[in-house]
């Protein structure tokens, strides 16, 4: 897969969004029936005091193969499966290696197999030299940055291997990929391709460290991806407004009033939009942009995503990708604010306020009302007969204890909770209004 286009000012992008309901564009939104927003409150939304955080959430790219081994110090001796020393592969050999492993062109595909889905071959396992090649890359990326290689390698759409990438807990957090006649770029030479998911940015920038220069490692990344040829494919930036001034009908009602409109061949155009009213509690969003075209912004309810239906928190997400026309450039990883408002002018409020920490301690808030209506709605009629039954509260806490056991919930890994967190969800909707009578 080629990695190629133009390096010209602000990129934009876009990937990867799954598209459901209808698809609508020009003025058709204000035909809908979602809330609206005066355009006159809107200057005051713009400068409203909130709390809010904005950064990356999602970086993809790929690097020189070559550069990136030479950066690591390839060459030298490696010791074969009968215990002998022996030199290691030279570029030419390594290159004609590579190539062995992974999915093929489709034979009506581009002479360079370009951009087209590859036909899937059966998979062999990398040997020592592939498995040397990713540690090696991981290292060099993201050594000491809390992130972990997985052990076992799977089968790629472009490339031979896909390694994941977690966290501590083995949760995905990005991937790493090499090998395959696909994965090389214009004049063959091979790439080595990474990506880190919302997940993964967060621990890179070491979010549960109040005290750690978040920017640090970002400044670090771009550096190294600088020496081996990075070229980024894909890079999410979130704006989180947590009290929820900075809403959905504010942005239908920049999209109705023309603060999204570009101009293309001396006119002025509106982008598509597309709205997903609330389902099943899952909170509402507002698309602007396509999935195919260089840049997306999404504005969608992530505390209600999260499972609080209380929630005011909105997140609007500026997504950009490569193309042949243009690249994006580097230094968004060193400061995506000016990147996320230079995609849309109409972005100017946004800004960063809080640290990485505080949108993990939201999530967590925000799950933990829901793991509570679901335990309430569950079991609530249950608890409540055994606490009467109970002679006292000792031994109806030593009962409590036993329906415990040892770990720690997925949600409750990222925040750092406190008791006062938990006793402050204990207002939660009573669950015979929602679902009848618990267990």
């Amino acid at each position: 897969m080629a990695d190629g286009g133009k390096l010209n000012g602000l990129p934009s992008s876009n990937r990867g969004v799954t598209r459901s309901g209808s698809d609508r564009g020009g003025h058709s939104g204000a035909e809908s029936s979602a809330p609206r927003f005066e355009a006159s409150l809107l200057e005051n939304s713009r400068t409203a005091e909130t709390r809010t955080w904005a950064g990356l959430d999602w970086v993809s790219g790929s690097v020189d193969l070559w550069d990136l081994l030479r950066e690591v110090g390839w060459g030298g001796t490696v010791r074969n499966i009968l215990g002998d020393e022996q030199p290691r592969m030279g570029f030419d050999d390594l290159a004609a290696h590579l190539r062995g492993f992974g999915p093929r062109p489709k034979s009506d595909a581009d002479a360079n197999g370009e951009l087209v889905v590859g036909k899937r071959a059966q998979f062999i396992p990398p040997d020592a030299t592939c498995l040397d090649i990713a540690h090696r890359a991981f290292s060099y990326l993201f050594a000491d940055s809390g992130l972990v290689l997985a052990a076992d390698a799977a089968g790629g759409a472009f490339y031979a291997f896909r390694w994941m990438v977690t966290n501590v807990w083995g949760e995905p957090a990005g991937m790493i990929e090499l090998g395959g006649c696909m994965a090389e770029r214009k004049g063959g030479r091979p790439s080595l391709r990474f990506e880190l998911t919302g997940l993964g940015c967060s621990i890179v920038e070491q979010r549960g460290n109040a005290s750690a220069d978040h920017a640090e490692p970002w400044c670090a990344l771009s550096a190294k991806l600088t020496r081996v040829g990075g070229l980024l494919t894909r890079v999410d930036i979130a704006f989180d407004d947590f009290d929820g001034h900075r809403n959905l009908a504010m942005a239908r009602c920049m999209y109705e009033i023309g603060e999204f409109d570009y101009r293309f061949g001396g006119e002025l155009h509106r982008p598509k939009y597309q709205a997903f009213e609330k389902s099943h509690g899952g909170g509402s969003s507002f698309y602007v942009g396509h999935s195919s075209s260089e840049r997306q912004l999404r504005v969608y309810e992530k505390g209600k995503k999260a499972g609080d239906q209380e929630s005011p928190w909105v997140r609007w997400e500026v997504q950009m990708r490569s193309s042949k026309r243009r690249r994006i450039a580097l230094d968004v990883l060193t400061d995506p604010i000016a990147y996320m408002r230079g995609a849309f002018a109409a972005l100017d409020f946004v800004s960063s306020c809080l640290q990485r920490l505080a949108v993990a301690n939201e999530v967590s808030k925000a799950t933990l009302k829901s793991v509570r209506r679901h335990v309430k709605r569950q079991y609530g009629t249950t608890v409540y007969a055994l606490m009467q039954m109970a002679p006292d509260r000792e031994s109806f806490c030593d009962l409590i204890e036993t329906f415990g056991r040892d770990g720690v919930p997925r949600w409750m890994k990222a925040g750092r909770l406190t008791w006062a967190d938990v006793a402050g969800t204990s207002q939660c909707p009573d669950s015979t209004e929602e679902n009848g009578n618990g267990t």
